[in-house]
């Protein structure tokens, strides 16, 4: 399996790359989904690009945003002028993008990003279409459902192992697009899920805390399974986060894929809000008590001794602990405080004094969150790629270099070699002058070698333009496709005259109804069916956003013998044998470019190209039961009178979908 790193900046990428990844991927301008951070521009993304292609590492683009129809040209230039540059594969959100750049530019590599939502076969049989070579699926995607896509299908599957778990399904949270006009779909999320809410029933406060800030994925000890499932490259999430952090991640996935000591500690002191599996095996209790990072605990206050000015704090702890760290300050499981110990001092065995301002009570607890001397180390960390260069130097020749790389040999001819007559240069000089490079550790293996003589000058120009010639062999791309002017006007088709009811016993009131069940079953369908052919009403049946396998059989036989018309919220839907698809708000159709590829009725959660309709603020796949009130299948208190409510007064009501398992939505 392959390691693919985020980076977020250039010193990100250089620690990525020295501690081991293989793939890389990044942003550029506004057009990721991490426009909240500094990124790269062209220019520095050819840097980037050359630097990680030394070292034998790919680069991907995550262009992954939507876009609207005046931007897509810029889009595509984008991605020409990358593609040109050297940039390996594209990260792609927008359908219509993608199929602009399959059918113009076939050649370049697309990978399917994770915001489109990908978790089943079906999914993945109506991308692969559309030319793309990965998938990265969902983070939702169970194991089983990974191995029947790899078994089912010639796609590359890559899957995120570490890092910020959105509570939301990938590519359908609106919270902050409907509450803030940011929309996470166009990179600007900004981040409401890690906030405090207050889960209530009927109006009753049940609990309070950060009831949607969810763990982080850890899953360096799934490895294999990752692996025997087909999973080709695992993904490391955190392009927002600092350096130490990529460093770190990259190091200790690089020690479990090649079977050498991992320490969980040290994922955990790079960044974690406690640790979990994801949705790989369930989804139950993924939500934690805290909506930032918490590092590792360390140690208990056992005395404050109170100042004028300063209050000294003494704690015990066993961990080697070195000065200018800092700590996250607990008490009864509340954060209490953040400082810096620019003092610490071992005062006896296991147990350190620091200085602060702030009121520390005894018995708090002490969690390291930044260790100075760790993040020095890593961040000082280099590494240059080793090349062989075999060396003729003859009194009276010009020296020459013979390197063979990238199943190429290179020849360079320097100055002329002279006789020497009092200095002779020797073997160690010359290995010694050729050590001084960057990027490249320098093996040399002299085939002749004379008393000669030649100027320093001449032996730095020379080793100069060894080393620009290896570095041109390993990054020039001689890629110049031309850019092409993207049209469109098609004028997208608006799906209207419709309402949503969510029981048979609503009335019915427009010509078009959307039934949104909480139970799918065939009976229940049956009867809304019946009932719009009495009221002679056009039924459509509201396709959940996910559905695993059985979920997939059961819908396709509901709607082949009902013969429903149906509202597509993801792409599986679009392999149903019916020609009655409405495209729902849940495909993200952001842009008359996409809509020209479906040429169906449309409908929009966030753009005003057709019918708006505001889609749930967020899809849930864990259970707010077992999460917040214990409950278990068995013995399941849902009802339609649950709702978190945040700080700001904003109501969100709770509902259910099930199928094979519970979805729940967060709604008006």
């Amino acid at each position: 399996m392959k390691i693919l790193s985020p980076a977020g900046n250039f010193q990100s990428l250089k620690v990525a790359v020295y501690n081991g990844c293989d793939e890389v991927y990044l942003g550029i301008n506004n057009f990721n989904a991490r426009n909240n951070i500094d990124g790269f521009n062209l220019q520095s993304l050819k840097q980037a690009v050359n630097f990680a292609h030394v070292f034998g590492v790919k680069v991907h683009l995550a262009i992954n945003i939507l876009f609207t129809d005046e931007e897509m040209q810029s889009a595509v230039d984008t991605i020409v002028d990358a593609y040109n540059i050297g940039v390996d594969a594209f990260i792609i959100q927008d359908l219509g993008l993608a199929n602009l750049i399959h059918t113009h530019y076939p050649e370049i590599e697309m990978h399917a990003s994770t915001q489109m939502g990908i978790h089943n076969l079906e999914g993945v049989k109506v991308l692969e279409k559309f030319g793309f070579k990965r998938i990265v699926l969902a983070r939702e995607t169970p194991l089983q459902e990974i191995k029947r896509i790899k078994e089912n299908s010639n796609i590359e599957i890559e899957y995120f192992v570490q890092g910020a778990l959105c509570v939301s399904f990938s590519g359908n949270c609106y919270l902050s697009s409907y509450m803030c006009n940011a929309s996470g779909n166009r990179g600007k999320c900004k981040q409401l899920c890690r906030l405090p809410y207050t889960l209530q029933q009927n109006g009753k406060n049940l609990k309070t805390g950060y009831l949607l800030s969810a763990k982080d994925f850890n899953l360096i000890d799934k490895l294999e399974k990752l692996k025997n499932a087909g999973v080709d490259a695992i993904k490391i999430e955190g392009r927002a986060r600092r350096p130490y952090y990529v460093a770190t991640a990259t190091k200790e996935y690089f020690n479990a894929i090649n079977n050498l000591e991992t320490n969980i500690d040290n994922l955990k002191l790079a960044f974690n809000r406690d640790y979990i599996p994801g949705y790989f095996e369930g989804n139950d209790k993924i939500i934690s008590r805290y909506n930032n990072h918490i590092g590792i605990e360390i140690g208990n206050v056992i005395k404050v001794v109170k100042g004028k000015t300063f209050n000294e704090v003494f704690f015990k702890s066993k961990i080697k602990l070195s000065p200018k760290s800092t700590f996250k300050i607990f008490y009864n499981s509340q954060e209490k405080g953040v400082l810096t110990a620019y003092d610490l001092k071992l005062v006896s065995k296991d147990t350190y004094r620091l200085t602060t301002t702030q009121n520390i009570k005894p018995n708090s607890t002490l969690n390291l969150i930044i260790d100075a001397q760790k993040e020095q180390e890593a961040l000082s960390l280099t590494k240059r790629r080793s090349v062989e260069i075999a060396l003729t130097c003859e009194v009276n020749q010009p020296i020459k270099a013979v390197v063979y790389i990238n199943n190429q040999k290179i020849e360079i001819v320097g100055a002329i070699c002279q006789q020497a007559k009092n200095q002779p240069l020797t073997q160690e000089t010359i290995r010694n002058n050729f050590n001084k490079s960057e990027l490249f550790d320098a093996k040399i293996n002299f085939i002749t070698f004379n008393s000669i003589f030649m100027p320093k000058q001449q032996l730095n120009e020379f080793r100069r333009t060894v080393f620009e010639k290896i570095e041109d062999c390993l990054t020039k791309v001689t890629r110049n496709i031309k850019k092409c002017t993207v049209k469109n006007d098609y004028l997208p088709i608006s799906f209207k005259n419709f309402e949503i009811v969510e029981n048979c016993g609503e009335p019915f009131k427009q010509k078009n109804i959307i039934y949104s069940p909480e139970i799918y079953t065939l009976k229940n369908i049956e009867q809304f069916v019946k009932k719009c052919k009495q009221e002679n009403k056009n039924p459509y049946l509201d396709l959940p956003n996910f559905a695993l396998e059985k979920d997939i059989e059961l819908l396709k036989i509901i709607v082949t013998k009902t013969k429903i018309g149906i509202v597509a919220n993801n792409y599986y839907a679009l392999t149903f044998d019916t020609s009655d698809i409405i495209i729902g708000g849940g495909l993200n159709v952001y842009n008359s470019f996409t809509a020209k590829i479906y040429n169906k009725p449309i409908i929009c959660a966030e753009s005003n190209i057709a019918t708006f309709l505001k889609y749930p603020y967020m899809t849930l796949r864990h259970c707010p039961m077992k999460n917040h009130l214990n409950a278990n299948c068995n013995n399941c208190p849902y009802n339609n009178n649950y709702t978190y409510r945040m700080d700001n007064g904003k109501i969100l009501k709770l509902k259910r979908k099930k199928i094979s398992t519970c979805t729940f939505y967060l709604c008006d």
